[in-house]
């Protein structure tokens, strides 16, 4: 008998999702909004039905009921990390492809997963709770400044503020729940957390079969952030490369990440997040009961699909893999491609998608969920694309990354290609000299080098224009608003690339 899984998310993770399970021999079924109806992700099922919302519980398992689904599959954001959700889809007598409702709660609630942490022995920084601004000003005061304060049901790098100062905590109270409250329907506990300075976030990825199996896929680097929001992730993290003579920092975070699983008898794929500070001593932060949108580079460099793991374990089947099969190979970068302007305060971008060329060649992977034509709507993730290159070395891997990005051509829509393009062009990127706050710190710069090469790759666009002759009058007009607005015509670099066009 054909199983069938319904995929209760959108873009390029259903279209993800949904190759899995045809490999698998399985069915899959994709679901829509009625704005999101020619969203490419629907064609990636053998059937797509119309929900009310990504976020109506009741919708959703109606249509895989209509749909006679075994399974659902929730991919990532929306309902993903719900336990109220699981529980219902279980209680219809359907799969889940995540962890239990329980589990859910104690690892997906920052409060109730750190108060387990301190039982098992995970280091964790110093936090507190907060109700209310002055208590959040009253914790931070007995931490001790810098503290970043968090809300207990956000994620994704929403719902979170550091704070330097006694007003800061407090104004940073109020964003962070009314965030959080926007975001997620509700921000649970404000709590007040120790910031550690040029810190690293490493995070482990786990499986686990919900019959006591858990083990680990190694670490991955997530430290290139904007506003907690990752951009640049790697596998495996080259701090803990370059540390591990020192220091097993490796096999603290796994024995760390393997035992939280355990505790709760995890099913699933989860991820287990860690601050490390400079120098390489790990603290526990949060857990993500869910599938990564990360999840790509650990797949690069063990060679196991977690996806297909998520559905076959749905199915009621035990790991397959054990500890000792695990293996790094190689290196893996992958790039976030937003759909947003670096140059207006990185906001979401909306139009057409009227150009597309997505990079290809040996070592390289791209999770892609948009076409030509394709209208962008900010309603939804702004994330269109991840370009994962792959190779023997890191420095292998960077070089392919590099050349992929400068293929990459998203026209229409602004874009933070240029930007991917500038930050893997560093030679701190090169050389693994992040952490968490270099992007914030090296913004400016980055964004000023992109203009300079703007105005210098528009210059000799116009000679060359000049040149050919008044015949080419549309292409100029492509050309400048290509440069002036952006409108995601690649890297225009070297000139000729706008010439051939």
């Amino acid at each position: 008998m054909t199983r069938k899984v319904l995929i209760a998310s959108r873009g390029e993770i259903a279209i993800r999702i949904a190759r899995a399970a045809r490999e698998l021999g399985w069915e899959p079924i994709t679901i829509y909004e009625d704005g999101d109806k020619y969203s490419p992700h629907i064609r990636a099922g053998v059937l797509a039905i119309p929900v009310k919302s990504y976020t109506d519980m009741n919708s959703i398992i109606d249509a895989a009921i209509k749909a006679d689904a075994d399974v659902i599959h929730p991919g990532y954001g929306f309902l993903s990390e719900n336990p109220d959700f699981a529980e219902k889809v279980l209680g219809y007598g359907i799969g889940w492809a995540g962890p239990s409702p329980k589990a859910m709660r104690l690892l997906g609630d920052k409060n109730s997963a750190k108060e387990l942490a301190r039982k098992l022995d995970v280091p964790t920084l110093p936090w507190c709770e907060a109700h209310s601004p002055e208590e959040a000003r009253r914790c931070a005061d007995r931490i001790g400044y810098p503290v970043i304060l968090k809300a207990s049901l956000a994620g994704g790098g929403r719902g979170s503020r550091i704070a330097y100062t006694p007003e800061e905590v407090e104004q940073g109270f109020k964003l962070v729940k009314m965030e959080a409250d926007l975001g997620f329907g509700n921000a649970g506990t404000i709590f007040v957390e120790k910031f550690i300075n040029h810190a690293r976030h490493i995070e482990v990825q786990i499986l686990g079969d919900g019959s006591g199996n858990v083990i680990h896929l190694f670490e991955r680097e997530c430290s290139l952030q904007r506003r907690r929001q990752k951009i640049v992730e790697e596998a495996p993290s080259p701090f803990v490369e370059r540390i591990k003579h020192r220091r097993p920092l490796r096999e603290e975070l796994t024995k760390y990440a393997v035992a939280l699983g355990e505790a709760v008898n995890y099913s699933s794929a989860g991820t287990i997040e860690f601050i490390v500070d400079p120098q390489g001593n790990p603290y526990f932060i949060e857990a993500n009961t869910r599938l990564q949108v990360e999840h790509g580079v650990t797949e690069e460099v063990t060679g196991i699909d977690i996806v297909k793991q998520q559905l076959l374990v749905a199915a009621g089947y035990p790991l397959s893999i054990t500890q000792d099969g695990v293996k790094l190979h190689g290196w893996a970068i992958e790039a976030r491609v937003y759909a947003e302007d670096p140059f207006n305060n990185f906001s979401a971008s909306e139009g057409i998608v009227t150009r597309l060329k997505e990079p290809r060649g040996p070592g390289i992977r791209v999770d892609s969920g948009i076409e030509e034509g394709m209208q962008i709507n900010p309603k939804y993730d702004t994330l269109l694309v991840k370009i994962i290159a792959r190779g023997f070395s890191r420095s292998e891997a960077l070089s392919k990354l590099r050349w992929a990005l400068r293929e990459t051509v998203i026209g229409g829509i602004e874009t933070n290609l240029d930007l991917l393009r500038a930050i893997t062009d560093r030679p701190w990127f090169a050389d693994a000299e992040y952490d968490t706050q270099t992007i914030e710190k090296s913004l400016n710069n980055l964004l000023s080098s992109i203009a300079s090469r703007r105005k210098i790759v528009k210059a000799i666009a116009e000679k060359i224009v000049k040149k050919q002759g008044a015949t080419l009058q549309l292409l100029r007009n492509s050309i400048s608003n290509a440069v002036t607005r952006y409108n995601g015509y690649g890297w225009p670099w070297p000139p000729w690339r706008i010439a051939r066009y």
